[in-house]
């Protein structure tokens, strides 16, 4: 009997016909915990693209490896997995690239006005460029919180084709990392008050929720934009929409939010100077590829009984379910 391999949503069709030939494939009707729920007690994999429970998790009685479709690691119950004996993958490198460049490019969007000036127009109101004056990149002041794989690249193409003056903010990068790559190491206060753009690329955890507070965001210089493609816990959403309502923020570009799909009295939403995307920054067909194929990759070795390489966690010890 073939072993089964449970996806909570399509991934990239070579990918798909990676695992068909060693497993049979399911994919859930509706990404839902309770659809969950119903389909994992065959699964021996699960490849993960929304929020999972420890419930599901324990369901999962034949589970011999969970797949991160990407790299927050927010979405899976890690230390459930790690005390069951199942190994978590991730695709650590997949989407850097597609994420750098859509901070870039929101960054662009927001200094020159994009987003409004698309309205105006569609408005009938031309004239709308008589009163909104953008500003360039080169030369300007981007602060990092966060330099791991994204931040460094995002770091690495400001700097070389707008000649931005970098600051970073990582508390576990030696400074030797930071004068790598031409980035001033500060502190997280001071690069929010000398950063004419702030993006923050850390991943979610108990200590960075809210990392962007209200104390925080009254800190950032005033007229300064912020861009977010992490995870929006990082921001109160609350706060950072008096900021922008008051113009101390000049605008802010968001892939992620607190309510995904927004509610309808999410205040970021009716905000002119608000660029919203649908969690979507690591969606190009480049990324889609890179993290189905290394996915399912890993999942082959698993099932195979072999180790994973791109893995999360070290349950490999007694109690791992490899083998």
């Amino acid at each position: 009997m073939r072993q089964v391999v449970l996806l909570t949503h399509p991934i990239h069709a070579d990918a798909m016909r990676l695992i068909r030939a060693v497993a049979e494939l399911k994919i859930l009707s509706k990404p839902t915990e309770a659809e969950l729920l119903r389909e994992i007690t065959t699964a021996a994999a699960l490849v993960v693209r929304m929020p999972i429970s420890a419930e599901a998790v324990r369901a999962g009685k034949r589970l011999r490896v969970v797949a991160r479709h990407g790299v927050g690691l927010d979405y899976i119950p890690v230390d459930v997995c790690t005390e069951l004996g199942i190994p978590v993958t991730f695709t650590p490198d997949a989407n850097t690239e597609s994420v750098a460049e859509h901070v870039i490019g929101c960054m662009i969007a927001l200094a020159h006005g994009f987003a409004p000036a698309d309205r105006a127009v569609r408005q009938g109101n031309w004239a709308w460029r008589d009163k909104n004056i953008g500003c360039d990149l080169f030369s300007r002041a981007l602060g990092i919180i966060g330099l791991g794989r994204i931040g460094l690249r995002v770091a690495e193409i400001a700097t070389l084709a707008f000649r931005m003056n970098v600051r970073g903010y990582d508390p576990y990068l030696s400074s030797d990392v930071f004068a790598s790559r031409d980035v001033i190491c500060a502190p997280l206060d001071e690069l929010l008050s000398k950063s004419d753009f702030v993006t923050i690329h850390v991943p979610l955890t108990p200590e960075t929720k809210h990392l962007l507070n209200s104390v925080r965001i009254g800190s950032i210089k005033r007229g300064s934009f912020l861009i977010n493609a992490a995870r929006g816990d990082l921001i109160e959403t609350e706060a950072l929409a008096k900021a922008l309502s008051s113009h101390h923020l000049a605008g802010a570009a968001l892939d992620v939010l607190e309510d995904e799909p927004p509610k309808p009295d999410n205040a970021l939403v009716g905000l002119e100077n608000v660029l919203i995307t649908p969690h979507s920054a690591a969606l190009t067909a480049e990324a889609m590829y890179r993290m189905g194929m290394t996915a399912a990759e890993d999942i082959v070795r698993v099932l195979r009984g072999e180790a994973p390489i791109n893995i999360a966690n070290r349950p490999m010890q007694a109690g791992s379910r490899i083998g």
